[in-house]
């Protein structure tokens, strides 16, 4: 009997931990935003990405900051509105500052909607930015602790989000987060605000916020948001959820402030090969499609799992062991090079020809489009690839450098 190509593989990576598949995932939409890069999209179009997120599996929705103008006080609130009538499976989440008066909006869009809005109130807790600011930390926490008396008064659930709380000191954050656990917060949200972490800080940051809330006697759940100024988002993300952040915060493509922040699409896939079963992998690739048509940006084509070489060789050895493989089946052509089965995801292994395919995957890629493969054909491509240093992407380039090699050269004399 044969084996199945997960049996001849072997991974070095721990088990997958437990704690890992009942992890909530967060769209933070109000971040994406933040970008540079992007441009402001319509309700429409927001109101089609919130669908696309619940049908990926997306548990919460960070929408935006109502206070922030009439417009985006209209946004949240159709948003809000949009996900009681469709009966989506995503909590929305709305920002407010340390001012009572920010509340209103967000009771106003609860009242009117009938939807459990959760309000994130957030402060800085970094001496530096303190400093920059001229801010006093007491301050601040009495004027959050008042605007959490209001909302607890009003029946708003509330958590509250420490901004750069991995550039504060332990002493600090501790009362910080003994204040939260004191108002009622229902989660606490740390936050790696310029990615200053390193994957062993984020989970230290997480264990010592855990233990700050459990010898308070509470059981708020804790949420981990970080930036990719490292390129660590993903590797920070999966520490701090192993390390018991509960909730995990990211945008699709990673889109955000600077460089970013955690790509949803590489996390939510990483859950899924723990054993999470709360999501549909094969609409990641249509999700992060449309997020990139509705901001107007690109998808990089070397972007993991769904930009467009993904799944794509063109290298000699590599592409002929595909070949071999493909021959095998699915499983062994997902697997021979790649850590991740394209069939999860609704997509296949590319083959493409370039100035560093073989002779045999440049035969097998022009028989399964349906034209010439012998010696003639193999060696006009090749030639024509290495010459322009280019690679061939489809039917339609292969089809136009064979019908070009078999012309007559200008220069060859006609038979007397």
């Amino acid at each position: 009997m044969s084996p199945a190509a997960a049996d001849l593989l072997h991974s070095w990576n721990p088990r997958a931990d437990a704690a890992l598949r009942g992890v909530r995932i967060e769209d933070d939409v109000r971040e994406s935003l933040q970008s540079v890069a992007v441009r402001r999209p319509s309700l429409g179009h927001r109101t089609h990405l919130l669908d696309l997120a619940a049908a990926v599996g997306v548990h919460v929705s960070f929408l935006g900051f109502p206070a922030a103008s009439h417009n985006e006080y209209e946004q949240c609130a159709a948003l809000v509105r949009h996900i009681v009538d469709n009966g989506l499976d995503i909590e929305p989440v709305l920002m407010a500052r340390a001012v009572p008066s920010d509340l209103t909006p967000l009771l106003e869009i609860g009242q009117s909607t009938g939807a459990p809005v959760l309000a994130d109130l957030y402060l800085s807790t970094s001496p530096l930015r303190c400093h920059v600011e001229d801010w006093s930390l007491p301050d601040m926490l009495h004027r959050l602790q008042r605007v959490a008396r209001r909302a607890t008064a009003e029946g708003l659930d509330f958590r509250i989000a420490f901004e750069d709380s991995t550039r504060t000191p332990p002493d600090v954050l501790a009362d910080c987060i003994t204040a939260a656990v004191d108002v009622g917060a229902r989660c606490v949200v740390l936050n790696d605000t310029v990615g200053q972490c390193l994957p062993e800080g984020a989970a230290r940051h997480t264990e010592f916020a855990r233990e700050v809330l459990s010898r308070a006697g509470s059981d708020a759940v804790l949420a981990w948001h970080g930036h990719n100024d490292r390129g660590l988002a993903l590797a920070n993300s999966l520490a701090a959820a192993r390390a018991g952040a509960g909730v995990i915060s990211g945008t699709f493509l990673g889109l955000g402030e600077r460089t970013g922040n955690l790509a949803l699409e590489q996390f939510i896939a990483v859950l899924a090969e723990a054993g999470h079963t709360d999501f549909d992998l094969k609409r990641l690739p249509e999700m992060c499609a449309a997020v990139a048509e509705v901001l107007h940006v690109d998808v990089p084509a070397h972007q993991p799992l769904v930009g467009a070489d993904a799944f794509s060789t063109a290298t000699g050895t590599h592409a002929t062991a595909l070949v071999k493989a493909r021959a095998m089946g699915r499983d062994f052509e997902d697997l021979i090079y790649s850590a991740v089965e394209a069939a999860s995801l609704g997509r296949e292994q590319t083959l493409l020809m370039g100035p560093n395919s073989s002779g045999r995957s440049i035969a097998t890629i022009l028989g399964e489009m349906g034209l010439p493969a012998d010696d003639a054909a193999v060696a006009a491509v090749l030639d024509h690839c290495k010459q322009r240093a280019t690679t061939l992407r489809g039917r339609e380039e292969a089809a136009r450098v064979l019908d070009l090699a078999a012309r007559p050269s200008p220069h060859t004399v006609p038979p007397a």
